[in-house]
Parts: C-alpha cells; sequence; structure tokens
C-alpha cells in the first residue's frame, strides 16, 4: 500500500502559537511515518521545504499553498490513499476539489486533533472565529475521519448535531477513534538516570487559555510554600500577565521556578524523564500527547477528571482531581509518599503503551485496509 502523506507545519526553531508545531506535530507524525513503514506501508511525504520569509505566518501560509502545489507535482497514480496529518492546515475539501477536476478517484483520510465543534477549543475561537462551516465541510470531505480518543468523537458528534443531525450521522460513519502515538523512539533514547535536586513538578502545556496557565500557577505557589520542590514549565509565555506572574514566583522562591522558553525536544524529554510529577489545568484536551509523553518517562501525573483524562489513565481514578483543592491535596500526598508516587507513575507508564506507534500503525493500518476493500 502506499500513502501520500500531507505532514504537519512544524517549527524548528522557535515557538509557536499552536503546540504541534514545537510538539505532536513534529514527534507524532514521525512517528507514524516511522511505524507505517514498519508495517509494510510506503509513505510518500507531500512536505515541500518551507518558506524563507522571517515571519512565521507568512513561512507557514506559504508551506501549505506549496502543499498543494506539491501534490500537482506528484504521480497521483502512485497512491493508494491520501492521509493529510493536521487537516485544518491543508484542507481536505480543498484537496477534494482537486482530485475531484483531475478525476482521481483517491480516498482522503485525516486527522483532526480538535475542532470549532468542541466548545472548548478556545485557540480556534481566538485564531480563527466564525470557521465552523469550514471545519464541518472539512470532515463532511473526507473518506474517515481519524480521531485520537473517544472522548473528542463524542463531543463533535454531540455538537455537529446540534445543529445539523444529519450532517452528525454523515460524519459519524466515517470516524475512527486511532489514538497519536507517542514517539517512544526519542523519548528512549533521552533516557536518564539523573534527578533534580529535590522533587520537581513539570508543567508541560502551552500557557494559553484552554490550558489555564493561572489556576496551575496558582496551585504552584502553595506547594512552593510548603515544600521544597522544584516547578519546571517547558514552554513560552506568550502573555504579558502570566510572564509578570512567574517573575513574582520566581522572585519569592529564587532557582526553584525553571521556566525553559520552550525546550527542544531532547531537553524537553530529559527533563520529563528527571522530573517527578506532571501536573494538567486544562480545560480543553482532546487526547493529551504531553501527559502521555510524561506518563511514558514515569512520572506521576494529576489531571483534572475532565476531558480525555479519564480515558488514558483508564481506571487510575487516584491521579483524577475534581477541584484545585483537591489538586493541592493529592500533590501534598504524592510528595509526602513517595512509593505512592513510583506506584502511580508505574501504573500510568503501562497505560501509556496503548499509545506506542506500533499498536497506533497498526490501528491506521486497519482503517486503510477497510478503505481499499470499499
Amino acid at each position: 500500500m502506499r500513502v501520500l502523506f500531507f505532514q504537519g507545519f512544524v517549527s524548528l526553531q522557535r515557538d509557536y502559537k499552536a503546540s504541534d508545531a514545537v510538539g505532536y506535530g513534529i514527534t507524532s507524525a514521525e512517528a507514524v511515518m516511522e511505524a507505517l513503514t514498519g508495517q509494510g506501508v510506503e509513505v510518500l511525504a507531500v512536505n515541500p521545504p518551507p518558506s524563507s520569509s522571517p515571519d512565521q505566518e507568512t513561512r507557514r501560509l506559504a508551506w501549505i499553498l506549496d502543499g498543494y502545489k506539491a501534490l500537482l507535482d506528484l504521480d497521483l497514480h502512485s497512491g493508494d490513499l491520501i492521509f493529510i496529518f493536521h487537516i485544518f492546515q491543508h484542507f481536505p475539501a480543498e484537496v477534494r476539489r482537486i482530485l475531484q477536476d483531475l478525476k482521481m478517484p483517491l480516498p482522503v483520510v485525516g486527522y483532526t486533533h480538535g475542532s470549532h465543534w468542541d466548545p472548548t477549543d478556545l485557540f480556534r475561537f481566538i485564531h480563527y472565529p466564525g470557521m465552523e462551516v469550514t471545519d464541518l465541510s472539512n470532515l463532511l470531505c473526507l473518506d474517515r475521519v481519524l480521531v485520537p480518543s473517544h472522548y473528542l468523537r463524542r463531543v463533535l458528534l454531540e455538537n455537529i448535531a446540534k445543529w445539523q443531525p444529519e450532517a452528525a450521522d454523515r460524519v459519524e460513519r466515517k470516524m475512527a477513534v486511532v489514538g497519536l502515538p507517542i514517539n517512544t523512539r526519542r523519548l528512549d533514547a533521552c533516557r536518564t538516570q539523573e534527578k533534580f535536586d529535590r522533587p520537581t513538578i513539570v508543567f508541560n502545556h502551552s500557557l494559553i487559555p484552554s490550558k489555564a496557565p493561572e489556576v496551575f500557577l496558582e496551585v504552584a505557589e502553595r506547594v512552593l510554600e510548603r515544600h521544597e520542590v522544584n516547578i519546571v514549565i517547558t514552554r513560552h509565555a506568550p502573555d504579558e500577565g502570566i510572564k509578570r506572574r512567574l517573575d513574582e514566583l520566581n522572585g519569592r522562591f529564587p532557582g526553584r521556578l525553571v521556566c525553559g522558553e520552550t525546550y527542544s525536544l531532547p531537553e524537553y524529554f530529559r527533563i520529563l524523564w528527571t522530573a517527578d510529577l506532571q501536573v494538567s489545568t486544562a480545560l480543553h484536551e482532546g487526547l493529551g500527547i504531553a501527559t502521555l509523553e510524561a506518563m511514558y518517562a514515569y512520572n506521576c501525573c494529576l489531571l483534572p477528571n475532565r476531558c480525555s483524562y479519564p480515558e488514558i489513565t483508564h481506571g487510575l481514578d487516584d491521579v483524577l482531581y475534581s477541584s484545585t483543592e483537591d489538586l493541592v491535596a493529592k500533590i501534598d500526598y504524592y510528595l509526602k509518599n513517595e512509593t505512592a508516587r513510583q506506584k502511580a507513575a508505574a501504573a500510568l507508564h503501562e497505560r501509556s503503551l496503548r499509545y506506542t506507534p506500533e499498536q497506533v500503525a497498526s490501528d491506521l493500518v486497519a482503517v486503510f485496509s477497510e478503505l481499499a476493500n470499499e
């Protein structure tokens, strides 16, 4: 089987407003390609060279445009299907139009990693307001809609159905929950036995409204007051209010609050192996690659009892919290009880193995084969 694969936009040198460009768009997309190849699928990347524009947004938009052009330069007869890693970059509707004009009946599959039809996906409403119908048309133009979690599947179908039940029925018939892989090869390559000089909590999420960083910083202050711990924040803070709050905490607790300003991937993965606990305060999470990476690296992850977190922790309710007070209490408990912390971390590691590249690629191949049979 030959797959024409549209990779996602990546930013290797600096941070970007969308996490996929510096995180899973690099690691998970790479893991997908490697694992599919390992299962006998020939992956032909539709990945034009990046634009030389110094402006990040211009470079990304030029790359998207060049992706459509790159598709035209390929021998489309050489592929069995088109696979789009991020359908809000290269639009399936546009790819479908190209194929129809060229009279090429190739099936098109693609991941939706989020959606305007998820009310908690604040990023889309901030940066791409009024594009709900465009988002839905992209879903409808796919032969298979790939979603990373049962949670996201349920949210999308419920909200589409409120507006247009027939459209929800059409999307539901095309949906396949296939997960998203963590890049175990990269993680394993960065594994270390080193530890920080004191127990360390890592916050490895974007500092954007949908991840509620202000709630985490409130908790971090209380924890720093009560325990000799480090707090590591792995991403750049784009908001001036969050920056001032970080400066204030750094002044109160010198040397104990580490702001990475977006680490390189090797540095980031080494920090996960070195840390003890990971915390999320997210209001929106379609799967939680950052948390799955921390789980794989044997962190005790403390997560809100919402979104996809109950799904990826798969019955380990002790690490889910229901309020800010509950989160603080759980941090207190796991900092004071190392044995319980290590036991929870080991259990979470086992659950993360459901998202290895081999497992996800197997599910993807099953979807591809079903399409081929049709």
